[in-house]
């Protein structure tokens, strides 16, 4: 019997709203949609910090959102006081890790943090590429292709059960990197009525705007890059069946954070208001081990750390003690919780986004400024209504104050 391996694609910036299999009609995502098909999909997945570092504090080391919202700089720490998450369990067990990504600060993480192998792509100063194969995500995916290559190769040449199982965690900066599809691509998403595509390479940081023309080139130009993580997706999707290793590879996609783009004011890398579209991420989720066709949708609440028991319980590794069915291990929650850097704070119930706003100042008597929106209606959150429901509002802000949080 092959060992058994996992890729784990994680995207910076990718929002749920953008896949078809999350409800998108604008533009077409085929790759992500079959695998979402094959896959179990996590309806709401929210992360519990709007920074890519809090994202990494949760999947990698299982280490729950400070209350002040400041994330940690350097991870190491904390991955020896936490050795019961994801990657502490991984590297005690043996498991060939690699770590492949663009992002700098991440690939310091990374080798600092033991992967075996850590691959950096660092980009010069981006520009419009001329086709998709020239874009930053494709080159990135291309090197991970290339390491699937090598992982099928020695499988060839190893002995019945020599190879340990390997894990390849793929990083890309994905919507917080270079915007840098084709121009005859942005355009293609837009009508004849529309502005010209904008030719920009950069993301906005905060562009606050109410001008509908300026959003719609923001919105179009995210898309193009959608579309393009589908064809990279759909590229090492299809690499994996090319060289045998389909079978015995479990896949993982997932944002690592959403991106704003204009729902609520502003839009931009820099934007980080707890609202929908930045803390729901995608979550699909495909094991080669006899799923169904049509396997469910997880309609339960979850997290980035709650992802450990199904990669740890895949890849042969002894699971810390749960309650939970270890070939459905969803944690039973009620809520979960959002932290922003200035202590803003979301919570999520399966009826209620409660949102309180960050204090302008130490100095101010004032209270933060409170939302509430009902779930999961009101998709964008469009329809306040904390006045309307007080006591919903008290309740939930005792629960926030809770221990058990």
């Amino acid at each position: 019997m092959p060992p058994r391996h996992a890729i784990v694609i994680a995207v910076d910036g990718l929002r749920a709203s953008a896949l078809g299999a999350y409800g998108n009609a604008w533009h077409p995502t085929p790759a992500l949609d079959r695998l979402a098909s094959e896959s179990l999909l996590f309806d709401w997945m929210m992360v519990d910090s709007p920074a890519l570092a809090g994202f990494y504090r949760a999947a990698w080391l299982g280490v729950p959102a400070p209350y002040d919202g400041v994330e940690p700089t350097n991870l190491k720490p904390l991955a020896a006081a936490h050795s019961a998450g994801l990657l502490p369990q991984l590297l005690a067990a043996g498991i060939a890790a690699s770590l492949t990504t663009d992002d700098v600060w991440l690939a310091e993480q990374g080798d600092q943090l033991g992967f075996r192998d850590v691959r950096a792509l660092e980009f010069p100063q981006p520009a419009t590429a001329e086709s998709m194969a020239d874009t930053e995500l494709a080159q990135l995916f291309a090197i991970a292709a290339d390491q699937l290559e090598q992982w099928s190769v020695a499988e060839d040449s190893a002995t019945a059960g020599a190879e340990p199982p390997r894990l390849l965690w793929l990083h890309a900066r994905g919507y917080h990197g270079a915007w840098d599809a084709p121009i005859e691509l942005r355009q293609s998403l837009l009508d004849e009525d529309d502005p010209e595509a904008p030719t920009f390479v950069t993301p906005p940081l905060r562009l606050e705007t109410t001008n509908s023309d300026e959003l719609l080139l923001q919105r179009a130009s995210y898309a193009a890059q959608t579309t393009i993580l589908d064809e990279c997706i759909g590229m090492l999707l299809e690499m994996l069946t090319a060289t045998g290793l389909a079978e015995s590879t479990a896949v993982l996609v997932v944002g690592c954070r959403g991106f704003a783009l204009g729902e609520h004011g502003a839009a931009g890398s820099e934007v980080h208001d707890l609202y929908g579209e930045v803390t729901h991420i995608p979550c699909i989720l495909r094991r080669p081990d006899g799923a169904p066709v049509a396997p469910p949708r997880a309609s339960e609440l979850v997290q980035p750390a709650d992802l450990a028991p199904y990669l740890l319980e895949w890849l042969g590794c002894s699971l810390p003690p749960s309650p939970s069915d270890a070939s459905q291990p969803i944690p039973a929650r009620d809520r979960v919780v959002a932290i922003g850097k200035h202590g803003e704070m979301a919570m999520r119930t399966q009826s209620w986004l409660l949102r309180q706003a960050a204090k302008s100042s130490e100095l101010s008597e004032a209270e933060p400024t409170i939302e509430l929106f009902a779930k999961p209606d009101d998709r964008w959150e469009a329809n306040e209504i904390a006045d309307r429901c007080p006591d919903d509002v008290a309740e939930l802000l005792a629960e926030f104050g809770s221990p058990s949080r």
